[in-house]
């Protein structure tokens, strides 16, 4: 097997599958329900994904044929996904932001990503921010394509972290300021999410998504473009277990952003570390 190297700050790690089961044997999922309500009914209940443990190469033996592949389901309560999530103990939990007529329907689709936005299945895209430390440029961990050719393409440390909170803040602002009114943050175990819950937003199509994402690399803000154009629909579940780094994905509020230890305070921190 091959041994992956990875290169974060102190107490931040690799989940292994003892401690997945720890977390989600006590973790209330009417946590993510509740949070999927406040979505459009479409979206209440999404596509859900998972990896079985890819990156961090901790996984249930009877899965390892699943290494390398993200699988999808859909529940028809949280209390199935819990059973799921139980049963496969995944490294990661993804949603589908896609909103689809019908989704079981757009499930086995070899076309789902780009081609999603110009396809009659599909009635739009939660339309999501995504910055994360290893795009930001940084006097320690260098460039992402540095990460890529060293340790690890995910590694960060205090100095990228620290801005990507600052850049995540400049991000919400700036989005207020051009109009947006329903905007949500979330810390992904590793950066932050901007959802954006305007109706309009869910309805842009993927030259308009492309546009806004070049608007906000010109400011220099470090987004993954691909999330918000669109080609990546996935985002992970909050209050979810980041497996690759051993943080709980958990909704906060922008004002509070820059107050919060995600070093070391719960609920970001699981109680095995």
């Amino acid at each position: 097997m091959t041994k992956l190297r990875h290169c974060y700050p102190l107490n931040f790690r690799p989940a292994k599958v003892f401690e997945r089961r720890r977390y989600y044997s006590r973790l209330d999922f009417g946590l993510m329900e509740r949070w999927f309500k406040e979505k459009p009914e479409e979206l209440r209940r999404p596509l859900f994904h998972l990896d079985v443990g890819n990156e961090t190469r901790y996984y249930k033996r009877e899965y390892q044929g699943k290494l390398g592949k993200l699988l999808y389901f859909d529940v028809k309560d949280f209390q199935e996904l819990r059973e799921m999530v139980l049963e496969y103990l995944p490294e990661d939990l993804y949603y589908d932001r896609n909103v689809y007529k019908n989704p079981s329907k757009c499930a086995d689709c070899d076309r789902r990503g780009k081609g999603c936005l110009s396809c009659n299945e599909v009635l739009g895209q939660e339309l999501m921010f995504d910055i994360d430390p290893e795009n930001i440029d940084c006097p320690n961990c260098g460039s992402l394509d540095d990460r890529v050719k060293g340790a690890s393409m995910f590694k960060f440390c205090y100095i990228c972290f620290n801005r990507a909170k600052d850049q995540t803040v400049e991000l919400y602002k700036w989005l207020e300021s051009k109009g947006y009114g329903r905007l949500s943050t979330v810390y992904s175990g590793r950066g932050f999410h901007i959802y954006v819950e305007d109706e309009g937003a869910y309805k842009m199509n993927y030259a308009e998504r492309k546009r806004l994402a070049g608007e906000v690399k010109k400011k220099g803000i470090a987004i993954d473009p691909w999330v918000t154009e669109g080609g990546s629909r996935l985002a992970r579940v909050p209050y979810s277990l980041n497996g690759l780094v051993s943080r709980v994905c958990y909704p906060i509020e922008i004002g509070e952003l820059k107050k919060l230890d995600f070093w070391r305070s719960r609920p970001f921190v699981p109680d095995f570390i």
